[in-house]
């Protein structure tokens, strides 16, 4: 079938819906063989897959995880010491796009003419402009902090821009974030404020009279209840802060709005939300719109005309009328029972004392039934009755909100931020989905931003025939593909986007899919080189598909290509029919912590008939038949969701796996290798950020030279996994979840789920000599940690060494040389007493000592207390 851009622009908004849906209650545990469809939430894609086999993402280890990757980074470009920098830490990322198709983007802020102005993307960090908006450059790479919910400027000083961290969408493909940012010289330098704990960030007001008093309102953490939510105050520029409002460990505020003619009167809006593997809702007695007379120290909730506190009600959004700061508006979404509708845009005109509910009819419907996605409205400067409500579109009313009428005519679906310049009200800014507008005539015309690398992927692939050419699959942007140029990318099919290929012999046949392996459907392909699609014959739309299909093709007979639900499936006419060749390789978990679906699979390039196949509950199988027989190999590896199982392309027998999630108390490995189809494993990732690996490529023209996609960017080997170094400069530290090779031009290819595609141009690099150390060498800590005078160290070689021993700090700066000498065999005592270079004694924090030699690295966190 063709599917056209106006189609695959609605199958995109459409796959959002699915994306994040929590209007269904779960239901009962699924007895064997019941249809996947009435359990899966594939909206826990991301969550649960780190999570598993735990409820909740470990966010500590995230964090611990970036901290390191920033160390590793800076370590590796500035030793010239470093047994890593050589060609392989020092080459470049080049951005391959896309920069015109944009990604989510949560909040907006700018200085009253619209110059310059800002923008937080749901994964892409934050970016300013300083020519309304026509050209951009990123500002908050060098913080490790991807997921934005929140931007607001100081109204007497546009170089003071604050960021608000974790995205509070409750759209669940990012990682909480870590706290209010605040820069002095528009961007160019930041300072933490604290409130890391607060996780998600929805929006920060600052006080027009007098900027030391600030009003952040966070939501909490996405997956668990607890007290770290509310509206937080502080009243001496950030120094220290007070939780001033609070309701209860399910309820967060979402909003905040200060009257600018009285400052000292402050509107928030809280907001229920519950989201569990078991139980999920976003609506409840909790939601409220509340109101402070003196300046945010204390609360009263308002009530007259408002709806009754009750399961009826959702999210609520807030936006105050500058020209008569006495109107208020709030657009209030329905709860489960209202199908989380439009509920109705309410008024106020007298300050929050009484409230009406303006219109329900035109309000309704523009929400696509998750209005909980949506939580802005905006007033025009100088005319209170024009008021704009954001949902599926940019809903406008020129009579307070009496009738609506779209004015987002060719802007992307689901809108989540709109400015409105105060001193030329025709100058708006929108966010949504698909990036950042431009109107200059009051919202009847937009025009979209180019060069914005925020594009969401979920995989990505590389035409054999052509290395220029690049597919990719995208969070709520369909799949997309470019013949070259990084500004140049289009959708080929619609929905989220997953895996794709392009055929090795025919280059005009191309697989795609759209979520849960395209509906069930399975791996849809083209004839036409992505102009249209047809679906293939043979899948059974009732199997567990995961939200990522995955499907690959034998690299030595295009004709054949393997996919997967709960069981493996085989084409032998190139896509076209399927049969099933295996039978349930998961456990057919009746919990939500998993689906209980095929993650990954591989066909080897030295024997087409050893299949290899993981799962999202932990199992590995091979097949030494083409699929004929089945043998699990999963003993000897940590109960984590496979991400990726891989043939060695050039050594037969040899496989590799890569897992997901994060240890609790211990290091657990991401990366296990076997020489002998499973049998045995042995871990070859320990130098690696404790953080999951979401890809693996092995040269096949270099041993022991291997590539891995992390949440903390891109690593590389040299050396059979013995030592782990992050790969090349330019790209921002950010979650890889696929890598595409192409062995003839040596390009390594990048699918970031955040900041679009990036290129490594591999020619420079040196082939690789095998420089594993011998064994052992170990470098641990023995002392205490958290320590506040001293922590010590032991250094453990089996043959005479040269070893560099130092300090960082979490920024990656050297503190301190502790040794840089040649270690004798045997055990090595060393210690740190919390000096720098200097004698003077380090601050509290989180540092990193790191032992190096050739071919080698391991660095340990330490943490300093007063």
């Amino acid at each position: 079938m063709r599917i056209t851009r106006s189609l695959a622009l609605f199958v995109g908004a459409l796959s959002l819906v699915n994306l994040i849906t929590m209007d269904r209650p779960l239901p009962a545990p699924r007895p064997a063989g019941e249809p996947a469809s009435a359990m899966l939430y594939p909206g826990d894609w991301f969550g649960l897959q780190r999570a598993f086999p735990n409820a909740q993402i470990p966010q500590e280890r995230w964090r611990a995880a970036l901290e390191q990757a920033r160390v590793e980074r800076a370590a590796v470009a500035s030793e010239a010491s470093s047994p890593f920098n050589t060609q392989a830490g020092l080459l470049t990322w080049e951005m391959a796009g896309p920069t015109n198709i944009g990604g989510r983007i949560a909040a907006i802020v700018a200085a009253p003419a619209g110059n310059p102005v800002y923008f937080g993307a749901a994964n892409g960090g934050v970016f300013r402009s300083t020519n309304f908006g026509s050209s951009w450059s990123p500002v908050f790479d060098a913080l490790g902090v991807p997921s934005i919910g929140a931007l607001a400027m100081d109204p007497l000083d546009p170089n003071v821009v604050y960021v608000g961290t974790g995205e509070s969408n409750t759209a669940i493909d990012n990682y909480d974030g870590n706290g209010l940012f605040r820069t002095r010289n528009g961007g160019d330098d930041w300072e933490h404020l604290g409130l890391a704990e607060t996780a998600r960030i929805a929006r920060v007001a600052v006080d027009p009279s007098d900027p030391s008093v600030i009003h952040v309102a966070a939501m909490g953490t996405q997956f668990s209840t607890g007290h770290d939510r509310g509206l937080y105050r502080s009243t001496d520029a950030g120094a220290t802060w007070t939780k001033t409002l609070f309701v209860n460990d399910s309820t967060g505020v979402c909003d905040v709005v200060i009257n600018p003619a009285h400052p000292e009167t402050v509107f928030a809006a809280t907001w229920e939300r519950v989201r569990r593997p078991s139980y999920r809702r976003a609506d409840g007695p909790g939601c409220g719109i509340w109101r402070s007379i003196d300046r945010g120290a204390t609360w009263t909730r308002l009530a007259a005309g408002l709806p009754t506190p009750s399961d009826s009600t959702g999210r609520i959004g807030l936006a105050i009328a500058p020209s008569r700061p006495s109107m208020i508006y709030a657009q209030i979404i329905g709860g489960r029972v209202l199908g989380y509708a439009g509920r109705g845009l309410y008024r106020s005109t007298d300050g929050g004392a009484s409230w009406a509910c303006r219109d329900v009819s035109g309000f309704t419907g523009g929400f696509g039934g998750f209005g909980w996605y949506f939580g802005d409205c905006a007033v025009h400067p100088t005319n209170p009755e024009v008021v704009f409500a954001l949902g599926l579109n940019i809903m406008r009313s020129g009579n307070g909100g009496t009738s609506f009428s779209s004015t987002s005519s060719g802007v992307h679906v689901d809108q989540h931020a709109l400015w409105i310049s105060p001193t030329d009200p025709q100058r708006m800014y929108s966010g949504n989905d698909g990036g950042f507008y431009t109107s200059t005539n009051g919202g009847s015309a937009w025009t979209r931003a180019n060069g914005l690398p925020i594009t969401q992927f979920y995989a990505g692939a590389i035409d054999p025939s052509n290395p220029a050419r690049l597919l990719g699959g995208t969070q709520d942007n369909n799949t997309l593909l470019t013949n070259g140029a990084a500004n140049a990318w289009n959708p080929i099919l619609g929905g989220d986007g997953f895996y794709c290929l392009v055929d090795p012999v025919n280059p005009s046949i191309v697989f795609a899919e759209y979520q849960n392996g395209s509906g069930g459907s399975g791996p849809q392909r083209s004839t036409n080189g992505g102009g249209s699609f047809s679906a293939p014959v043979g899948f059974v739309a009732s199997d567990r598909f995961n939200w990522s299909t995955p499907f690959v093709m034998d690299p030595g007979n295009h004709d054949i290509l393997i996919a997967g639900s709960q069981r493996v499936y085989r084409s032998v006419n190139n896509g076209i029919n399927w049969t099933p060749v295996s039978g349930d390789l998961t456990t057919n978990p009746a919990a939500q912590l998993n689906y209980g679906t095929i993650t990954t699979l591989d066909i080897s390039a030295q024997d087409g008939s050893f299949y290899l196949a993981g799962t999202d509950d932990g199992r590995v199988w091979r097949s030494d038949n083409a699929g004929a027989n089945w043998i699990e190999i999963t003993a000897g590896l940590p109960r984590r969701w496979v991400t990726r199982v891989v043939a060695d392309p050039a050594a037969s027998g040899t496989c590799y796996v890569t897992l997901s999630g994060f240890s609790q108390d211990e290091h657990v490995p991401h990366v296990f290798r076997s020489t002998n189809r499973g049998a045995t494993w042995a871990p070859v990732g320990g130098g690696l950020p404790d953080a999951p690996v979401n890809d693996l490529i092995v040269d096949p023209s270099q041993p022991g030279t291997w590539f891995a996609a992390t949440d903390v960017g891109v690593w590389a080997t040299r050396n059979f996994g013995a030592g782990w170094f992050p790969l090349g400069q330019g790209m921002p530290l950010q979650a890889v979840h696929d890598l595409s090779f192409h062995a003839g031009s040596r390009s390594l290819v990048a699918a970031t789920h955040g900041r679009s595609q990036w290129r490594l141009d591999l020619n420079e690099l040196p082939v690789a000599v095998d420089t594993r150390p011998a064994e052992p060498l170990a470098f641990t800590s023995s002392g205490p940690n958290p320590f506040r005078s001293a922590v010590g160290f032991v250094i453990e070689v089996s043959r005479s060494t040269s070893i560099t021993v130092a300090i960082y700090d979490a920024s990656g700066r050297r503190v301190r040389t502790l040794a840089q000498r040649t270690f004798e065999p045997g055990r090595h005592q060393l210690a740190w007493n919390g000096d720098d270079a200097r004698g003077r004694p380090a601050r509290a924090g989180v540092y990193f000592a790191r032992a190096t030699t050739t071919g080698w690295a391991s660095t340990r966190r330490l943490v300093r207390v007063e």
